[in-house]
């Protein structure tokens, strides 16, 4: 059984490159070419994130891999918000173009970017936004092992607090491409993996929710 799991999971990791490589093709490193609605969407639920990781690291410099992180956004933030002095920041993501993107943009030097899952190595903070909105399949429950599985695998290198959002509804679904999870489910999950989350909604994001889970 773990044999065909991880058959799918990596079948599952391959369309999903391949489905944000012909995004980003189309409309390159803007919002809509990792999938958001808008950028100021996907700029508040990364600085619903941060004012998290700054508020838990008590004003001390902290390590943080963004997991996901796409063309590197979140980065950009830590920078606009001159933050870069406070936080390590570690970039991964299963896309290679997204990396090599990264890796070469010269607003990005001397940070590291790795095609991967996961971090290599522990940090305090791991943090996920939209990572395990977009699924390439229709069977919810391979989707939720998927992202049980991820999140276990990232779980184990966190020191700190790991973070992520995701999209909810009244019920568990797929719709048009989108994972809605719901929010009895999801803190059930956290807490029988790892333990008992925070969640924060914020009213400008109907559809959201932000969960903390702290070491």
């Amino acid at each position: 059984m773990y044999f065909v799991k991880n058959l799918i999971h990596k079948f599952l990791n391959r369309q999903i490159s391949i489905i944000y490589n012909k995004r980003f093709q189309k409309y390159l490193n803007t919002s809509k070419g990792v999938f958001w609605n808008s950028k100021l969407s996907q700029d508040l639920r990364l600085n619903i994130i941060l004012d998290i990781v700054i508020k838990e690291s008590k004003s001390n410099t902290v390590s943080l891999a963004d997991v996901g992180c796409g063309y590197g956004r979140l980065l950009g933030i830590i920078k606009e918000r001159d933050l870069i002095d406070k936080i390590e920041y570690y970039g991964f993501d299963i896309n290679n173009k997204f990396i090599s993107f990264c890796s070469k943009n010269n607003i990005f030097e001397k940070v590291s970017f790795e095609v991967g899952t996961c971090p290599s190595e522990n940090v305090d903070f791991v943090v996920m936004s939209g990572t395990y909105n977009l699924t390439p399949i229709n069977n919810k429950s391979f989707w939720e092992d998927y992202i049980i599985k991820n999140l276990t695998n990232n779980w184990k290198f966190v020191r700190k607090a790991m973070i992520f959002n995701c999209l909810v509804k009244d019920k568990r679904e797929i719709d048009r491409t989108l994972y809605y999870t719901e929010l009895s489910w999801i803190k059930k999950m956290c807490e029988e993996n790892f333990c008992n989350p925070e969640v924060i909604r914020h009213n400008l994001l109907k559809e959201d929710i932000t969960i903390i889970l702290k070491k």
